[in-house]
């Protein structure tokens, strides 16, 4: 591919990881950040020089999330690929403002009519930097979650009403772009994408995983890696935990709203295990040793058939065997390979029937795994994903 690839997104590099971590205490996802990098290993490869990245720090607001007040302008080089991030004041409204000038103000002197964009979810300002740009210059969105389903944990009223007008701009804005790149086929409906063209890509793995080499000799022990939201079901799986009497344990990584209550369990269960926000290569590490991986997000609520979890293709590149729920966003190429819970009589009795049945016949789901992980690594890796990507672009 000739032209030049600008590609926008609310990232951080790998190597500031701990630094963003420390900063953040539990307001921060891996999961964007490491799709993203998946995708730009990928692209790096195919366009060397030709790859420019502009990213924004993917943190809340000073000082209750994040201990910054000022996040500063600068360049970096990471793994190859060289970037520039875009500073702002730490501040509501402030934040948004500055990031959108100041990205319209890089895109006017960067981008021309060989160049492509690709913005990575629906991110505002990166949405509104583009919107009055030459239409000689296409813009590729990758959205990987709806806008109105960004915040399905608690949270007030007001910000609710501020989300809600927010995304409203972001919808308009959405018109300006001329390809899509989704998660779920489902999306395109309420995405509005009409006669434009898509894909659909599902998630990327990377090839060098981060993920040590997957070994018989795991510990016995259960483990759940992501938002601590009760909307992903946290709570069905902590129930179920509860009534299996083994001497398995249960590890929890991860941050939100059911923290608390977990901290409490912690205390009566020994064989629970709270690590809190952990980095990639921690979660990695811990996902080598355990034995079973589960996701616990149910297929109630409308946003499931929008969503193809992260944590599935993660969790399928550590050559573990993984209990979930089947979700409408899942395709049925992926059946084979993942243990579904039978949902009756319900939730919880379902999970924990599934869970004691990988621990009966632990040998054969193993081998299970063994080809979950083969298929992601073959079929879904960093380099088909981001040919794929390319090849869609050249081709609309």
């Amino acid at each position: 591919m000739n032209k030049k690839i600008l590609f926008l997104g609310p990232l951080y590099p790998r190597n500031r990881e701990p630094e963003i971590k420390e900063k953040s205490g539990s307001k921060i996802s891996n999961a964007p950040n490491v799709f993203q990098w998946n995708l730009l290993s990928g692209l790096h490869k195919l366009l060397g020089n030709n790859l420019q990245v502009i990213n924004v720090l993917p943190v809340g607001i000073w000082k209750r999330e994040y201990k910054d007040l000022v996040l500063r302008d600068g360049e970096w080089a990471c793994n190859g690929v060289n970037g520039i991030e875009i500073g702002c004041i730490n501040l509501p409204v402030i934040k948004q403002f500055q990031r959108f000038q100041r990205a319209k103000k890089i895109l006017k002197k960067a981008a021309d009519d060989k160049t492509e964009i690709i913005i990575y979810s629906a991110y505002m300002p990166f949405l509104k930097a583009a919107y009055r740009l030459p239409q000689a210059i296409k813009i590729t969105a990758i959205v990987t979650d709806l806008p109105e389903f960004y915040d399905l944990g608690e949270t007030t009223q007001i910000h609710k009403v501020m989300r809600a007008l927010q995304n409203r701009m972001v919808y308009k804005y959405l018109k300006r772009v001329n390809r899509f790149v989704v998660l779920t086929k489902q999306m395109c409906e309420p995405l509005r994408v009409g006669e434009r063209p898509w894909i659909c890509i599902e998630g990327i793995c990377n090839t060098d995983c981060r993920t040590p080499a997957v070994t018989r000799n795991s510990q016995k022990a259960i483990m759940y890696s992501g938002t601590l939201h009760y909307r992903y079901g946290i709570k069905n799986l902590l129930t179920a935990f509860e009534e299996i009497n083994d001497d398995i344990e249960l590890w929890i990584c991860g941050g939100g709203e059911a923290e608390s209550e977990i901290r409490a369990l912690v205390a009566k269960d020994k064989r629970i295990k709270f690590f809190g926000l952990c980095t990639q290569n921690e979660v990695a590490e811990l996902r080598s040793r355990a034995s079973i991986l589960v996701n616990p997000r149910t297929n109630d609520g409308e946003y499931t058939a929008y969503s193809f979890p992260s944590k599935t293709m993660e969790y399928m590149t550590s050559g573990k065997p993984i209990v979930m729920y089947k979700l409408d966003g899942i395709p049925d190429e992926y059946d084979r390979y993942l243990n579904y819970v039978n949902t009756q009589p319900d939730y919880v009795a379902g999970l924990k029937s599934a869970l004691l049945n990988v621990l009966e016949n632990y040998s054969s789901m193993l081998e299970k795994a063994v080809s979950a992980r083969q298929f992601v690594l073959e079929k879904k890796n960093e380099n088909v994903q981001a040919k794929k990507i390319l090849d869609f672009i050249t081709s609309n």
